[in-house]
């Protein structure tokens, strides 16, 4: 039976609210990087570190996490996840040196990227599957409204209360996340899972119903493709407007502000997009702008340009909101959709984690603005193989001699003959 359309409240209550604190959080340590710095007597580069040191916890705790949701369900994530992140930035306001925040830091992305995890399953239960788009549309949307908003309230919380205030702060909102998560009722629907077997097995991508098997492998490089889009605008826009061009910092943060209006308002149209025309009409588009913004970029020298280029990644962005991860739980079977959404998002962390040196490499040997360039045909190969290869999974949209819901659920069981 199909879960019922979630009261908006209740939505609100257990879902969005706390997204938006703990996506805040996460950008309101950006602008308080020179304080810790300063406060911990270490060079701006190395304090940079603290973002490395939390983009390693998400990216190892992708895979367990994926285990755990499929055993045991989304409630015990969201509660770990919130419980690691208020008791790592409690540990950070109290932090004797430098190593201590870099190692708290650590484990805060473990816990951020943990309970966001969670949440995400919470999210997809609550919903039938011909409302996903609009679904994560939405809370992908409320988490960039929440990244906004943080580097800008975490700039006036340091030089009011200094870093260390900043942790106490953001660690109270996430015990705020922690009692949210406690009182929020599991709604995870049952998996037909052996207890004995292995927590995280590889082999489920065998699991898969063999007519997406592709797809899905698809949506592993254009992940992979859309955070290296991510972190390579947020480490090469600063470069390329103030060391290239000789631009303000000010204006480089009202680009990014651009940018977030424009992924801000996509919110609702993604949604509909992919609910009524279909995934790919999502996800597709999104590589295709990805791929004229990093083109055009070299060629953005005036202040007029650079905003219509970053709208452009703002759109990207918001086509991309949920994009990779609805199409996912569309093509996966229920009992190990935990783990094959984990093991596709672990490919995107470790985009994300090599872009940022592999385009400071690039910047210095040629310019930042060339930097751009090199990453571009990573969005055309996404576009090519979504619109060429990739076969569409929101129901009604499928072609003749798709498998249905039921038959994706059940997995590659369901067409292997039977033995004997």
């Amino acid at each position: 039976m199909q879960p019922a359309r979630p009261p908006l409240l209740k939505a609100t209550l257990f879902i969005y609210l706390p997204s938006m604190l703990m996506s805040m959080g996460q950008g309101m340590i950006i602008p308080a990087l020179p304080a810790i710095a300063r406060e911990f007597n270490v060079s701006p580069a190395l304090a940079v570190q603290v973002i490395t040191s939390q983009l390693i916890g998400r990216t190892a705790s992708m895979l367990p996490s994926g285990a755990i949701v499929d055993r045991f369900g989304a409630k015990p994530l969201m509660i770990g996840g919130s419980i690691l992140a208020t008791v790592s930035t409690f540990a950070a306001a109290m932090a004797p040196s430098f190593t201590v925040i870099i190692v708290t830091q650590f484990f805060w992305g473990i816990g951020m990227s943990t309970w966001m995890f969670g949440r995400e399953v919470a999210a997809v239960d609550m919903v039938r599957r011909e409302q996903r788009g609009r679904q994560m549309s939405a809370l992908m949307g409320i988490g960039s409204t929440g990244m906004a908003f943080g580097p800008a309230l975490g700039g006036v919380l340091t030089d009011l209360i200094g870093v260390r205030g900043l942790f106490f702060v953001y660690a109270g909102m996430a015990a705020v996340v922690l009692v949210i998560s406690l009182a929020h009722r599991e709604i995870s629907r049952p998996r037909p899972r052996r207890t004995s077997a292995p927590l995280f097995d590889i082999r489920a991508v065998r699991e898969i119903h063999p007519y997406y098997r592709v797809t899905y492998l698809i949506l592993f490089y254009t992940t992979f493709a859309q955070f290296i889009r991510g972190q390579v605008t947020n480490v090469m826009l600063p470069l390329y407007v103030q060391t290239q061009l000789g631009y303000s910092a000010s204006l480089t943060g009202v680009l990014f502000t651009a940018a977030g209006v424009a992924t801000f308002l996509m919110i609702v149209p993604t949604g509909i997009i992919s609910d009524k025309l279909g995934r790919k009409w999502a996800a597709g588009p999104a590589a295709l702008l990805s791929t004229v913004a990093f083109v055009a970029f070299p060629l953005a020298t005036n202040i007029p340009l650079l905003f219509a280029v970053m709208c452009l990644v703002g759109l990207a962005n918001g086509l991309a909101m949920g994009a990779m991860t609805i199409y996912t739980y569309d093509v996966v079977p229920m009992h190990v959709r935990g783990q094959l959404q984990a093991l596709r998002r672990g490919i995107g962390e470790v985009g994300a984690l090599t872009s940022p040196p592999s385009a400071a490499l690039i910047a210095s040997a040629f310019t930042p603005g060339l930097a751009f360039l090199f990453f571009a045909p990573l969005h055309v190969l996404s576009a090519l193989l979504i619109f060429g290869v990739a076969r569409e999974s929101l129901q009604g949209k499928r072609k003749p001699g798709a498998p249905s819901s039921q038959e994706i659920d059940e997995g590659a069981s369901s067409v292997r003959p039977q033995d004997g």
